[in-house]
């Protein structure tokens, strides 16, 4: 087992501290470059002692508007050193949103690069805080932007005098969770990223420097910093990151860095599986793959497809970001498909219903969180305390997420509230994602979804919103009667509606509370005399 992190509680002395033991070893890689941890702790020394000749002080957050690269990392522990706030900002945020977030962070200074340029641009004369803007990488315009090079003038040899603790918020990171019009920005302290760190890989996958661990989730979520970066520097392992994912690329890059972890979140795995079988797909040097995000909707069969094809262990977890991006994990040795597993060290979990009392074991209600240590969860919403109070009321953070706990403590997801639907104290709550799984089969489907719309007291109906492939006919019957092959009765869509397109958010997800209308004449109703085969 690696090297223990000790009385370490921020980011810049778990760099200090590593860079200290193995200086001139390699860190991380990107592409075809080697960085070792002297020229990442150097590096962020001098942009931290340039930044505070510029004004910068502990408490002020400068914006990461940018995808995966070197510089991110330089910036963050450079923040990390000063007792700045690092505050990346979602790539896929354009337009209102993006000028939103600029201006809630309250940050004087951006960071960008060119693939985020013409966003930026576009909303640069309504950002209400901004002063200077830094461009990384090649492709800078002429004009206002500064060379982040700039930032490398400074002195590398020292960090700057500055006291910094656990406790101090080491970013904001805006997340759309919770119902409210705008992205919500959540305060982790520094501690949450040594402690994450260090219980997922260090305790949790016992990993050394004999390891690497490679990612390509973008690095304004908490999951490649906190379990990725934080991760590779308690453990010792290597870590290297791709600037984003490329399936056709994915299983090259592992055998090119020698990966024996990789991050995935959302359908990374369904795609990786979806891609054409080759011969040498179990030749690869990946013992786990780990991740929440549920990519197969925690299909036991599925996982166990894809451990068989690609010679990896799945261990799937579960967190969000509040909660430091973990709060259960499946561990070596210790697992059960289709669960998520079981808390880890610095989290209690909690199953309740809708007033949150807590329910039998093996019901499903709302999943509720809380730390076992100090600081190793969020310190709340930045500039939003009456969402802070309401999210952890009764002393339990609400995850806004269905689950159940088995008689072993295992903890099975079923889907977020708002992927969930309510049929009534029979069938009690399903998983829309199910369903939506079930109808994307469908040859002529593009994409698909399903939500439940008021049926009278509490109770809702199932509908579907169905985008066919292009050129494809496809009926709401076609829908209906390739739902009958595959559900049961009750998770049969009530309601179907045929559409070219679905309404989305800034971040890309679904905007489902605009497609629940059920009176208009395209809405075909199961109800209005179709027979079901049953």
């Amino acid at each position: 087992m690696a090297g223990g992190s000790g009385s370490v509680r921020t980011l810049g002395e778990l760099l200090e501290r590593r860079a200290a033991e193995r200086g001139d070893e390699t860190f991380f890689r990107y592409q075809d470059a080697a960085y070792s941890y002297a020229d990442l702790d150097s590096r962020a020394n001098a942009i931290a002692n340039e930044l505070v000749s510029n004004g910068v002080t502990a408490g002020d957050a400068v914006c990461l508007y940018m995808y995966n690269r070197p510089e991110y990392l330089y910036a963050v522990f450079a923040l990390a050193k000063i007792g700045a706030i690092a505050a990346p900002v979602d790539t896929r945020f354009t337009g209102e949103t993006l000028a939103y977030v600029l201006s809630a962070t309250d940050a004087d200074i951006v960071v960008l690069d060119a693939d985020t340029e013409s966003a930026y641009e576009a909303v640069r004369n309504e950002t209400s805080t901004v002063g200077t803007e830094f461009f990384a990488g090649e492709g800078g315009p002429d004009g206002p932007y500064r060379d982040f090079d700039q930032l490398l003038a400074g002195d590398g040899s020292a960090p700057p005098d500055a006291d910094v603790g656990g406790a101090d918020t080491c970013s904001v990171i805006y997340v759309q969770r919770y119902r409210r019009t705008h992205p919500q920005g959540v305060a982790l302290p520094h501690y949450s990223y040594v402690n994450t760190g260090r219980e997922s890989c260090r305790d949790l996958l016992d990993l050394t420097r004999d390891d690497c661990i490679f990612t390509t989730l973008p690095f304004y979520s908490s999951y490649p910093m906190q379990m990725g970066v934080a991760g590779a520097l308690s453990s010792g392992a290597e870590f290297t990151f791709e600037k984003q994912f490329d399936c056709g690329r994915f299983w090259e890059r592992i055998r090119q860095y020698d990966a024996t972890v990789f991050l995935y979140l959302g359908r990374m795995l369904s795609v990786l599986y979806n891609q054409e079988e080759r011969r040498r797909d179990d030749e690869n040097p990946v013992a786990y793959a780990v991740g929440h995000g549920f990519g197969f909707g925690s299909d036991e069969t599925m996982i166990a497809n894809f451990e068989r094809r690609f010679g990896v262990t799945v261990l799937e977890a579960y967190g969000i970001t509040p909660s430091a991006t973990l709060a259960t994990s499946n561990r070596p040795g210790d697992r059960r498909l289709g669960s998520v597993g079981k808390p880890v060290g610095h989290a209690e979990i909690r199953i309740v219903d809708g007033d949150d009392w807590e329910v039998p074991t093996g019901e499903t209600g709302e999943i509720l969180i809380r730390p076992t240590a100090p600081n190793a969860m969020f310190r709340g919403f930045d500039g939003d305390d009456e969402l802070t109070v309401e999210v952890c009321r009764n002393q339990w953070i609400h995850t806004n997420d269905v689950g159940y706990v088995d008689d072993d403590g295992y903890l099975y997801f079923v889907a977020s509230k708002t992927n969930t639907i309510h049929l009534g104290r029979v069938a009690g709550r399903i998983s829309s994602l199910e369903i939506e799984t079930v109808i994307d089969t469908h040859p002529a489907v593009r994409e698909s979804a399903v939500f439940g719309v008021s049926a009278g007291d509490d109770d809702e109906a199932i509908k579907a919103v169905v985008v066919p492939e292009e050129g494809a006919r496809l009926s709401p019957i076609d829908v209906s009667e390739h739902c009958e092959k595959q559900l049961t009765y009750h998770k049969l869509p009530r309601y179907v509606e045929i559409r070219e397109d679905l309404p989305r958010s800034p971040s890309g997800k679904v905007r489902k509370d605009r497609l629940g209308d059920t009176a208009s004449a395209n809405v075909w109703d199961r109800q209005r005399g179709y027979d079901l085969n049953r």
